[in-house]
């Protein structure tokens, strides 16, 4: 039987021709996704009607283009294979800073999202190399919709590898130069109109070192705020942004990182929003006190980290969902452990505990070597 993580490879060179076959081939699935995220955006942010909110997704598509035109090509092709106009995409990409833009930008209070969860993000230094990983949270409705992608265009050397939705460009990942990338949310109160983060993401894998790719999300015209650990086995760094300010907080590939769904920046402090009943600063204590108790030396180690149910439903391993009876409620919708020497990736879907994970490589892999004898 197939692992429902196992990668689908979009290997077409013209990156249009590349979004459409990903947009047929989960035509029904992306449809479906976007209507959720549509509905969920009315009521977690602050749109009047869908006519609103379409009106704003549609704004960021020509800053797409600017951006990144394949990317922008690959998007809008998805939307034509999935045949649904551009915005739904971006929707559906974009939802977590959409439902951010602020009420200055709309004329009425901002809603809060009264999100109580949120990704718990995990880089260490293990027996075999830099081990990178994190818990992907979100609506528990979305936990059907998560797979993996192999992008590996036919005459090129180059490929990423990403843990990703249907219908989304991606969310986290590797690339095959060695450049590791995963996503925090962060609520800002600056949102504005900027470049669809999930193409942000791919661009950044798709860069030579971690360095080029902190140097691209550098100068980067933002949306809303993210925390993005980046590495390439030489270098870590962690920087938190909102929609207009981006500031490195955590640097240093031999230490230990960790971050959950608020900043650590006090200027940024000043331009998030926590909801009253996110488990972002829990998170943070267990995942601290675990890391300190028990290090995670290898990707499996790590895995089970990631696992944790202490404190359960609010746990790193998060069922939010499950205590609230909300099925939108945030719940571990997936996770994603990467080794950064060797490009190996394990995820699943689901629930860290229940689901064993798939073992994954980048196919093309110029990063850093694997050692001889790496530990299981």
């Amino acid at each position: 039987m197939t692992h429902p993580m196992t990668p689908v490879c979009f290997d077409q060179a013209d990156p249009a021709a590349r979004g459409e076959a990903h947009g047929e081939l989960w035509r029904a699935e992306i449809r479906e996704l976007a209507r959720i995220r549509t509905a969920l955006s009315l009521v977690r942010g602050s749109f009047a009607d869908e006519d609103e909110l379409r009106a704003v997704a549609a704004a960021h598509l020509p800053v797409l283009e600017r951006f990144d035109r394949e990317l922008f090509a690959e998007l809008t092709g998805i939307a034509r294979g999935a045949d649904l106009p551009p915005e739904d995409l971006v929707i559906l990409n974009h939802y977590t800073d959409l439902r951010d833009v602020p009420p200055s930008a709309l004329g009425r209070p901002a809603a809060s999202d009264g999100d109580p969860g949120g990704c718990t993000a995990v880089y260490t230094l293990g027996d075999s190399g830099p081990l990178l990983g994190q818990t992907w949270d979100m609506h528990g409705t979305a936990e059907p919709f998560v797979r993996t992608i192999r992008v590996q265009p036919a005459g090129s050397e180059e490929e990423v590898l990403c843990f990703t939705l249907t219908g989304c460009l991606g969310m986290a990942g590797l690339g095959a130069d060695g450049v590791a990338v995963t996503i925090n949310n962060l609520t800002s109160t600056d949102a504005r109109v900027g470049v669809v983060w999930p193409a942000l993401v791919r661009k950044m894998l798709a860069q030579p070192t971690a360095v080029a790719a902190e140097e691209l999300l550098m100068r980067t015209p933002l949306s809303s705020g993210h925390h993005y650990m980046i590495a390439d086995g030489h270098t870590f760094v962690g920087v938190e942004t909102s929609g207009e300010l981006k500031v490195r907080t955590q640097t240093g590939a031999r230490a230990t990182h960790v971050h959950t769904n608020h900043c650590f920046d006090p200027v940024l402090r000043k331009r998030e929003r926590v909801s009253p009943v996110s488990t972002t600063h829990r998170r943070m204590e267990l995942v601290s006190t675990l890391i300190v108790q028990q290090p995670p030396r290898t990707a499996r180690q790590m895995w089970e980290l990631l696992a944790s149910h202490e404190g359960h439903p609010r746990s790193l391993c998060s069922h939010v969902d499950d205590e609230t009876g909300d099925p939108s409620a945030s719940r571990t919708c997936g996770a994603l452990v990467m080794e950064l020497a060797g490009g190996r990736m394990l995820t699943a879907r689901g629930c860290v505990r229940e689901h064993d994970p798939i073992e994954l490589f980048v196919e093309r892999w110029r990063g850093l070597a694997a050692p001889r004898e790496a530990t299981p």
